[in-house]
C-alpha cells in the first residue's frame, strides 16, 4: 500500500498549507457524490482523509515519519478512538472533509464544499412561513434653499398591501387553509444525496406548509393587492446629494404576516447659480471695485436661507481673499453643529474707461510708492537677486 505522502501526491517536505491544498484537491476528485458509478471511490476517499489527518497534526506526523502506520496504531493516533487500520465508518472520512473546507475559503474562494456540491447552504435551507416585503426606492430632487432649511415632500407611491378583503390571509375564510399533503406542514421535502439528507423548501406550498382550498377572489390567494398611496417625507436641514433616507415599513407588505419592506430615498440637490457648496461650507463669489478693495466699503450679501447680511470689506483688500461668517452655511445634517458663508473677494478691473477716468488714473499712478504694492516689489526684488546671481 502506498505511503500517505503518495496517496497525496507531495512530497515528505510539504508545508501544511499545501499538505491541505493537495488533500482537498484529491478529495474533491474522489468524493463518493462525485463518483457515483465508481465502487471504489468511497474507499479512495477514505484512504485520502486517513492520510491528511494524520499528515496534518505535527504530533501524528513525527510519529508517522518514524515509525509508519504501525507506530500510530501504537499511539492510538487516528480516528477518534484510536488507528485500526484506517477510519472505521464513512462518517469519520467525511468529518475530516468538512472540517478541511469548514469555514470556507481555500480551493473554493470563499464558498463551503456544500455550495460547491449542492448548491446550498448546508445541511438544510431554512424555509419560513413569513417572508419580508420588497424594499423600494425613489429619488427626490430638492432646491438648494430647500436642502439648507430642511423640507417636507409628498410623493406617490405603488405598493402590495395586505389584501382588505381576506386580510391577508390569502384565502376566503381560516378554514380553507389546510396543511400542505406533501411536506405535512413542514415547509421542507427531504431528499437523500449519497451520505447526506438534504432539505429544501416545498415546492407545492413554497415553504409555508399551508394550502389554500378556496383562495381570496381579490387577491387570487396571494394575500397581496396593489395600491398607490401618496407619502409625507420630511427631509432634514442639511441634507446633500448622494444622501439617502429610509423609511421604515414604506415598502411592500410581507407574505403571511411578515414584516413590510422599507423604502429608501436617494436624495438629489439642483445646484445653485449663486452659491457653491462645500461640506456643510458655502461659498460665494463678490465682485468688488478697484477703489472698494484700496479703500475699504461695507457689503450686504445674500445668505442660503433667503436672508442677507452685512460684511466689511478691509482696506486693501487683495483679489481672492476669502472672509468667513461664521454660521450661516448649511447645518450639519447629523447635528454636529453648522457650517460658515465663505465670501471669496472678486475685485473687478474696470473697462471702457472715458479721458478723464484715464488722465486720473495716469496721476494716480504718479503718485504711487513702492509701500503701495508690496507684494509686487517683493516681486521685483527676487526677481532682481535671481538675475544678480546668474552674473
Amino acid at each position: 500500500m502506498e505511503d500517505f505522502y503518495s496517496t497525496l501526491g507531495i512530497s515528505r517536505g510539504a508545508t501544511p498549507d499545501e499538505i491541505k491544498k493537495a488533500y482537498r484537491k484529491k478529495a474533491l476528485e474522489c468524493h463518493p457524490d462525485r463518483n457515483p458509478n465508481d465502487p471504489k471511490a468511497a474507499e479512495k476517499f477514505k484512504r485520502i482523509s486517513e492520510a491528511y489527518e494524520v499528515l496534518s497534526d505535527d504530533q501524528k506526523r513525527k510519529i508517522y515519519d518514524q515509525y509508519g502506520e504501525e507506530g500510530l496504531r501504537g499511539a492510538g493516533g487516528m480516528g477518534g478512538g484510536g488507528f485500526h487500520g484506517g477510519f472505521s465508518s464513512m462518517e469519520e472520512a467525511l468529518r475530516t472533509f468538512m472540517g478541511a473546507f469548514g469555514g470556507g475559503g481555500g480551493a473554493h474562494g470563499g464558498e463551503s464544499v456544500f455550495d460547491s456540491f449542492f448548491g446550498g447552504g448546508g445541511f438544510e435551507q431554512s424555509a419560513s412561513d413569513a417572508k419580508k416585503g420588497a424594499s423600494k426606492k425613489i429619488t427626490i430632487k430638492i432646491t438648494f434653499e430647500e436642502a439648507a432649511k430642511g423640507t417636507e415632500k409628498e410623493v406617490s407611491i405603488t405598493n402590495y398591501v395586505n389584501c382588505s378583503a381576506c386580510k391577508g390571509i390569502g384565502a376566503k375564510s381560516k378554514s380553507s387553509i389546510k396543511t400542505c399533503p406533501t411536506c405535512q406542514g413542514q415547509g421542507q421535502v427531504y431528499q437523500s444525496r449519497g451520505f447526506f439528507s438534504m432539505s429544501s423548501v416545498c415546492p407545492h406550498c413554497q415553504g409555508s406548509g399551508q394550502k389554500i382550498s378556496d383562495p381570496c377572489s381579490t387577491c387570487n390567494g396571494s394575500g397581496r393587492t396593489k395600491d398607490k398611496q401618496r407619502i409625507s417625507i420630511k427631509i432634514p436641514a442639511g441634507v446633500d446629494s448622494g444622501m439617502r433616507l429610509k423609511m421604515s415599513g414604506y415598502g411592500d407588505a410581507g407574505i403571511m404576516g411578515g414584516s413590510p419592506g422599507d423604502l429608501f430615498v436617494d436624495i438629489e440637490v439642483e445646484p445653485h447659480e449663486t452659491f457653491h457648496r462645500e461640506g456643510d461650507d458655502v461659498y460665494i463669489d463678490l465682485p468688488i471695485t478697484f477703489t472698494e478693495a484700496a479703500l475699504g466699503s461695507q457689503k450686504t450679501v445674500p445668505t442660503p436661507f433667503g436672508e442677507s447680511c452685512k460684511i466689511q470689506i478691509p482696506e486693501g483688500t487683495q483679489n481672492g481673499k476669502i472672509l468667513r461668517v461664521s454660521g450661516q452655511g448649511f447645518p450639519n445634517v447629523h447635528k454636529r453643529g453648522q457650517g460658515d458663508l465663505m465670501i471669496r473677494i472678486s475685485v473687478e478691473t474696470p473697462v471702457r474707461l472715458s479721458e478723464k477716468q484715464k488722465a486720473l488714473l495716469k496721476s494716480f499712478e504718479e503718485l504711487e510708492a513702492p509701500q503701495n504694492h508690496p507684494r509686487r516689489k517683493t516681486f521685483f526684488d527676487k526677481v532682481k537677486s535671481f538675475f544678480s546671481e546668474g552674473v
